[in-house]
């Protein structure tokens, strides 16, 4: 005899769960080369020096635009909706951004932030317990397109995909409707 199964989408904790140590391991390594700990060359890290810096603090200057405005998608898997995947939404404005993390039938977590030099910047606010916790993905500039002042780029694990769906743009206005006073 079959019985039938309730389907209960998994939130974005899971995805978190996958993430959790990845990003540990990063924000410990970040940790000791911001002390400028004298151990940090015997584990692998490399301290910058003051000229670095000042590049860093260059490039996440406001005149550097990393992307140009507009909606951006970007997924886990190079294809649109794919169970179990997750996906980010979201709309950048001189490299102030918002958006959302979610998964297809699943609930989706909301979040604002910037675009740095080398990372996507956010505070994610959880869709259950409306907390706000900072969180961080790495980014990488491929070159800069010819004429736009804008360089291709991607994310760590995400992979940009050109269409923007109706659901995505009905997450993103909810995000968007949730941050004005």
């Amino acid at each position: 005899m079959l019985t039938s199964m309730t389907f209960r989408p998994q939130p974005l904790r899971s995805l978190w769960s996958r993430l959790e140590k990845p990003l540990t391991a990063l924000f410990v390594t970040l940790g000791v080369a911001a002390i400028g700990l004298p151990q940090a060359s015997a584990l692998g890290v490399e301290v910058p020096n003051a000229s670095h810096q000042a590049a860093i603090a260059t490039a996440q200057s406001p005149t550097a635009q990393l992307l140009s405005d507009g909606i951006y998608l970007f997924g886990q898997s190079p294809q649109a909706n794919q169970i179990g995947a997750a996906y980010m939404v979201f709309e950048v404005i001189q490299n102030r951004v918002i958006g959302a993390f979610y998964m297809p039938s699943s609930s989706f977590d909301c979040f604002y932030g910037e675009l740095q030099a080398n990372q996507l910047a956010v505070n994610v606010i959880d869709s259950y317990e409306q907390t706000e916790h900072p969180f961080s993905i790495a980014m990488e500039s491929r070159g800069t397109v010819a004429g736009s002042g804008t360089a291709p780029v991607s994310f760590a694990g995400f992979h940009r995909i050109q269409n923007v769906s109706r659901n995505d743009q009905h997450i993103l206005n909810v995000c968007k409707a949730s941050r004005q006073p």
